[in-house]
C-alpha cells in the first residue's frame, strides 16, 4: 500500500475528512519531488513533476494530480482530467483514489452519474480500510441509493468511521440508536455516540447529549427538576452556545426563562432566543413572537410579535401559523402591513 501525502490532504476543499495513513513504498524521483512541491504550496511546479510521474504509472502521483485538477490548484479546474487520473489510481488499488472515484460517480463530476458504480468503488475502498468510503457507503445503504436499502448494514459500516473519531459518523450512529434505525432503540448507545462527538467539540453532539440528559424519563420525554443529569445538560448546552449553535441557544434560553433546570434569568433567556433567531432558527422566532405579543417578560409590542411570527411561518414553522393568524386578526391593517415590511427588512439584513 502507499502513503497519502499530508500536502494532498491539506489542499482538498472537496474533502471534508482526513486522509488515512498507509505504508509507503519507495517513491519515484518525480513523485517525491512533486510531493515536496505540494508541501511548499508550489502547485504549478507540483503539476509538472506529478504529471511526469503519473504518466510513468505512479498511482500516488495520479491521485495527487487528479486532486490538483479537481480543485484547480496549479491549473484551471478540469473535472474530466481529474476523473481520468483518479480512475487510473483507483484501478491500481489505491483506496483514497477509489473513494474519490466513488464521490465523482455519485455526483456526476467529470463522468456520468452512476450510484451503483459509486457504491462499487466505495466498497473497494472500504474493504481496504478507508473509513471515509465506509461512511459514504453507509449512507447509500441508509437511503437505498445504488444498493438495496439495508439499515443494519449501514449501522455496521458506520462503526469503523465512528471509532476513528469521524464526528459525522458518530452523530449518525447516535441518531440511529435513538430512533431504532437498523437496530433496537438504545438511549444508552445513542448517548454514548453523542458524548463521543461532544467530547471532540461537535456543537450538535453537545446539544443532542444535553437533550437526552434533560429528557430522561422512561419514555425519553419527561422533563425533571435540577439533578446531576440536568446540571450536566446545561453544561453541554453552554458548550454548544459557545460555538454559536442556534438550537442550543434556543434550549438554554428556554431553561433560563423557566428557571428550573437552569438559573432563572429572563433577560439572559430572551437574549439567547434572539441570538438563535438572528440565525434564522424558526422555533426561536416563534417563541419571541409569542413573548412580544403577550408582554410581561418584555414590554408588550404586538407589531413586533407579529413580525417574529411572520418570520417563523416564512421559515417553515407551521405551528406558528395559527398564532400568527389570530394575532393579525386583532390588529389594524396598517399594523399588519408595517409588520410585514419589517419582516422583509429583517430577512434581508439577516440573510434568511
Amino acid at each position: 500500500m502507499v502513503r497519502p501525502s499530508l500536502a494532498a490532504c491539506a489542499l482538498l476543499p472537496f474533502l471534508l475528512s482526513p486522509c488515512l495513513a498507509q505504508t509507503a513504498p519507495v517513491q519515484a524521483p518525480a513523485e517525491a519531488a512533486g510531493e515536496q512541491s505540494l508541501a511548499r504550496g508550489d502547485y504549478a511546479r507540483a503539476m509538472k513533476e506529478l504529471t511526469v510521474a503519473a504518466r510513468a504509472g505512479d498511482a500516488r502521483a495520479q491521485l495527487d494530480l487528479g486532486l490538483l485538477y479537481l480543485n484547480g490548484n496549479g491549473t484551471g479546474r478540469d473535472q474530466l482530467m481529474a476523473y481520468r487520473w483518479l480512475r487510473q489510481a483507483a484501478e491500481k488499488g489505491l483506496p483514497e483514489a477509489q473513494y474519490q472515484v466513488g464521490r465523482l460517480k455519485m455526483a456526476g463530476i467529470g463522468t456520468d452519474k452512476n450510484p451503483q458504480e459509486a457504491a462499487d468503488w466505495y466498497g473497494k475502498a472500504t474493504a481496504a480500510g478507508n473509513v471515509e468510503a465506509s461512511e459514504a457507503l453507509a449512507h447509500l445503504y441508509l437511503d437505498g441509493v445504488g444498493v438495496p436499502k439495508d439499515e443494519a448494514q449501514a449501522l455496521h459500516l458506520l462503526r469503523p468511521a465512528a471509532e476513528k473519531d469521524v464526528i459525522s459518523a458518530q452523530m449518525t450512529l447516535g441518531k440511529m440508536y435513538q430512533d431504532g434505525i437498523g437496530t433496537p432503540k438504545s438511549r444508552n448507545d445513542a448517548a454514548l455516540w453523542y458524548r463521543k462527538a461532544a467530547q471532540l467539540g461537535s456543537p450538535e453532539g453537545c446539544y443532542q447529549l444535553a437533550m437526552m440528559l434533560l429528557n430522561n424519563g422512561p419514555d425519553g420525554t419527561a422533563p425533571h427538576p435540577p439533578s446531576p443529569q440536568s446540571v450536566a445538560a446545561v453544561r453541554w448546552l453552554r458548550a454548544a452556545v459557545g460555538q454559536d449553535y442556534a438550537p442550543a441557544q434556543y434550549e438554554l434560553g428556554l431553561l433560563h426563562i423557566g428557571g428550573i433546570e437552569a438559573t432563572l434569568d429572563v433577560s439572559r433567556g430572551i437574549l439567547l432566543l434572539q441570538q438563535a433567531a438572528d440565525q434564522g432558527y424558526a422555533p426561536a422566532l416563534h417563541r419571541l413572537g409569542v413573548i412580544f405579543a403577550k408582554g410581561g417578560m418584555v414590554a408588550q409590542d404586538q407589531g413586533q410579535g407579529l413580525m417574529y411570527l411572520d418570520l417563523a411561518v416564512d421559515l417553515g414553522d407551521k405551528s406558528a401559523q395559527p398564532e400568527r393568524d389570530a394575532l393579525a386578526a386583532q390588529l389594524p391593517q396598517a399594523v399588519q402591513q408595517l409588520s410585514r415590511r419589517r419582516a422583509r427588512e429583517w430577512a434581508d439584513i439577516h440573510g434568511t
